[in-house]
């Protein structure tokens, strides 16, 4: 599960202004509570300008501290050409690259990130490119208290960002007497953010308030007071783009669920896994196995169609053709002639594998980063399944969207494959193929650069909406688990039958024997298993993990089902391996 926006990279809008002056210092506050900062420095050398800009944070989610930072430079020459370096910092490695700009060709950006290829962004008319133009028209918009509308392009996400605002009136700020309040909002990519800024005829840019997923967010000069103290916001950012489902015992196996939208629904993509229905509500069902056909359809060598090409292409995220990845590759022990569908399960599975680190510190890492180093969670799942496989010659992307994990519903990012005439969605997050059906997407990526990938308009969008569970396949929610004597039946017929036993399902929770607690689970992790014994049915043969200290069984049912019981002992281990009775789904 995710929740990590480029919040550095995309947020620092109006705030890479500078002009003459000593290195201004700004504060930043994220729920009322203080997480970084920014500054901006200028010099004269040899006839060259230069203005270096610095925004740094620490975020805490789930408990753990994750750091961005972002590094850029720009410089003019006596020509007026223009140069520009960027480092972003997410993770381990930096996303770095560098640009150039001529007053001979004004309509072309040409720009050359590190580990990607060159690429030529076309200018808009009216674009500011270098940092003080910027701050001139926001300064004079203040002393003339007009309206501004300001162009920018923002190289660590390879985005152009507007900047929108109109003028509310004079509002003196401590020490800036002169300061004029503006409303408006900053648009990038997919992302739209309110902004209210204070500007200074004489100052520039003094303070920014913006929200993001209903946080408020303050960036201020070190000269203004700091906010009154508050114990901050209850829920931080990736808190908030949580939200609670309720319990059910079978919810990885669901083939199809309705999900009802109260609130401000987001415009979601339709397709076979994702239908829209009258009322607000959707149907999320998990993907249909390979027809015969698509099972068999080859990789793609050569040339590929047009449709597949950018699916196929390396960037800096996904910088495949590394020999860095010859090791991975060597490591699956793939046999030659495998279909794309069967490339793709065994990409699924070793990604689960090799990332055995499953860390929520890494803000964003590359698919060569994760493929030295191995940890990381969902977008580093990601962006090395999908390099693995346009490596392999499968079309691949990735998707933003919304997962649903025990009881909680979160943002999440996984992949999806091309068979034939369909995309196919796996996890490797959660070693799926095809992934869950308790997913909500709201949009995909061919990864070719940070911008693209929008978890900012992800989280945006899931603030603003409440999702509700209403039904399993055609039953109400939590009404499709079936007991009948000693078995029980899930919805999509799946059963489990301990001889002699009893099965109490209350509150969406079942438990076996009075004693065990137990649901169907997703394939344990490293983490997980620390400590677990391996063991296996004395008569069956059946394999499981069983942890000493907390008395927890894991089962593998096969066909990627997984069972968790709680509260076992090693004797009842060995006998629930043997004895309970997990057949194929029936219905």
């Amino acid at each position: 599960m995710r929740a990590s926006p480029l919040f550095v990279a995309a947020l620092g809008g109006i705030l890479l202004a500078a002009q003459e002056a000593p290195t201004r210092v700004f504060r930043q506050w994220v729920g009322g509570q203080e997480v970084g900062g920014a500054s901006q420095e200028v010099k004269t050398l040899k006839g060259a300008r230069e203005v270096r800009s610095r925004e740094w944070m620490a975020l805490s989610r789930l408990g753990q501290e994750i750091r961005q930072e972002v590094d850029q430079t720009a410089r003019r020459a006596p020509d007026g050409s223009l140069a520009f370096t960027w480092r972003l910092q997410l993770s381990k490695e930096p996303f770095e690259g560098r640009a150039e700009w001529s007053p001979a060709e004004p309509g072309s950006l040409h720009i050359h990130p590190l580990n990607g290829a060159a690429l030529v962004a076309k200018v808009p008319a009216g674009a500011l490119l270098w940092p003080e133009d910027l701050d001139t028209r926001l300064m004079e918009a203040a002393r003339l208290r007009r309206p501004v509308t300001a162009i920018t392009y923002s190289f660590p996400v390879q985005q152009w960002s507007t900047l929108s605002l109109e003028p509310a009136g004079p509002d003196p700020l401590p020490g800036f007497p002169d300061a004029v309040r503006f409303t408006g909002h900053e648009s990038q990519g997919a992302a739209t953010v309110p902004v209210e800024a204070w500007l200074s005829p004489s100052e520039g840019h003094l303070r920014q308030k913006s929200d993001l997923g209903g946080l408020a967010i303050l960036m201020q000069r070190t000269e203004l007071p700091a906010p009154k103290a508050s114990p901050g916001d209850p829920l931080g950012f990736f808190e908030r783009t949580l939200q609670q489902l309720p319990p059910h015992p079978f919810q990885p196996w669901l083939r199809d669920v309705t999900f009802k939208a109260e609130g401000s629904t987001p415009d979601l993509p339709e397709d076979a896994q994702q239908i829209r229905l009258p009322g607000g509500r959707w149907r999320l069902a998990r993907a249909a196995e390979p027809t015969a056909t698509e099972a068999t359809q080859p990789p793609v060598t050569g040339l590929p169609a047009e449709s597949e090409g950018r699916y196929l292409a390396p960037s800096p995220l996904v910088p495949f053709r590394d020999p860095a990845f010859d090791g991975l590759i060597r490591r699956m022990a793939l046999p030659p002639g495998l279909p794309r569908w069967e490339l793709a399960r065994r990409v699924t599975a070793s990604v689960f594998d090799w990332i055995s680190d499953k860390d929520f510190t890494v803000g964003f890492a590359s698919a060569l980063e994760v493929c030295r180093t191995p940890r990381g969670d969902c977008t580093e799942h990601g962006v090395l399944a999908v390099a693995l496989l346009r490596r392999l010659g499968v079309p691949a992307r990735g998707v933003t969207g919304w997962v649903g994990l025990g009881e909680t519903l979160g943002l999440h990012f996984w992949v999806e494959v091309k068979l034939r005439d369909r995309w196919v969605p796996v996890d490797p997050t959660f070693d799926q193929a095809p992934a869950s059906a308790l997913r909500i997407k709201l949009g995909d990526t061919d990864l070719a650069d940070l911008g693209g990938v929008g978890w900012e308009g992800a989280a945006s969008a899931f603030s603003g909406v409440r999702w509700v569970a209403e039904r399993e396949g055609s039953m109400p929610w939590g009404a499709g688990t079936r007991i009948e004597g000693d078995q029980v039946t899930a919805s999509d017929g799946s059963r489990l039958r301990l001889p002699g036993g009893r099965w109490t399902l209350a509150r969406g929770k079942l438990t076996l024997n009075g004693t065990w607690p137990l649901e169907a689970a997703l394939r344990p992790g490293h983490a997980q298993l620390a400590g677990a014994r391996r063991l296996a049915g004395p008569r069956t043969l059946r394999e499981g993990w069983w942890i000493p200290a907390s008395g927890s069984l894991w089962m593998d049912l096969g066909q990627g089902r997984w069972l968790r019981l709680d509260g076992v002992s090693e004797v009842a281990a060995y006998q629930l391996l043997d004895q309970l009775m997990a057949p194929a789904r029936v219905s």
